[in-house]
């Protein structure tokens, strides 16, 4: 993992308010933001962190429930779009079972809830599916093409801030809007943490979000605010690219729903998505 992603995930406790109850405090760096706020995918990163840190600080002694679970759901709504600064994220264990355990973090800034998630905890799939239907992903190389876009060499650099902790490139044949044209609401590409370039759970919840909005290919530019993220994390991926496709069935005159199906490089999903957005207020 990146140092940028390294530093983003050191969470410091800070109180434990009563049973089953404890705080913990991150600083996020400027580069996980969209324009001025801090990116979703990474906010839910540290969501998603907080509560597998909860899962061992606040299992009571002798108790092995938490041996493996990691989290597997993430439900965000986003009150408001934080800041960039140090967050709090106060956690509270709703359910602890042997199969799963239920937590809700609520990311609070200025004294301001900004973000409540729901968490649920388990163990992650392994060995070989049950079934596995045909993705828009099958037909896509495991790493990227030479004509990539790459964040840290086009104009989406300006508004996503992301280069620095990752490596992200864009498929040009689902991003025609940077050659003046539209196209349906497709985004593919592919991305991996910087530096050791090894992509883990903690990655694949940020992947879930990681695609310039789709309906940019309809010719709708600004800023996209989510309302409402659900990640899905199925396995731990393997080494390499994470390839993702991030799509959109509906596309109303206010809202508009993206997916995100992220696969490692032996094309195994490893996690998605589901979020709510509003459409970009047209100046």
């Amino acid at each position: 993992m990146s140092r940028k992603l390294a530093d983003l995930l050191t969470l410091t406790e800070v109180s434990r308010p009563g049973e089953g109850r404890i705080t913990y405090r991150a600083v996020i760096d400027p580069v996980f933001t969209i324009g001025p706020k801090v990116h979703g995918g990474s906010l839910q990163m540290i969501v998603a962190r907080a509560a597998a840190q909860a899962l061992t600080d606040l299992a009571p002694a002798g108790d092995d429930r938490a041996l493996g679970k990691m989290p597997v759901a993430i439900t965000s709504d986003f009150l408001a779009a934080p800041d960039a600064a140090e967050i709090d994220l106060e956690v509270a264990v709703r359910k602890r079972g042997r199969t799963v355990t239920v937590m809700t973090v609520d990311a609070v800034q200025n004294g301001r809830t900004m973000v409540p998630s729901s968490v649920t905890c388990a163990r992650p799939d392994t060995g070989t599916p049950h079934h596995s239907a045909p993705t828009i992903l099958d037909d896509t190389a495991a790493e990227p093409p030479a004509d990539g876009i790459g964040i840290d060499n086009s104009p989406v650099s300006e508004v996503m801030h992301l280069g620095p902790a990752l490596d992200l490139v864009l498929d040009p044949a689902t991003f025609p809007i940077v050659r003046g044209e539209t196209g349906a609401p497709v985004v593919r590409g592919w991305v991996r943490p910087k530096e050791d370039r090894s992509p883990d759970t903690d990655f694949a919840v940020l992947v879930c979000d990681i695609s310039p909005p789709v309906v940019m290919n309809l010719a709708l530019f600004g800023w996209a605010p989510t309302v409402q993220l659900t990640t899905y994390v199925r396995r731990h991926p393997a080494p390499g690219w994470l390839r993702f496709a991030a799509t959109s069935t509906e596309v109303g005159p206010g809202m508009f729903e993206e997916d995100h199906l992220v696969v490692d490089s032996t094309g195994t999903v490893v996690a998605q998505s589901r979020q709510l957005a509003l459409i970009p207020q047209q100046s």
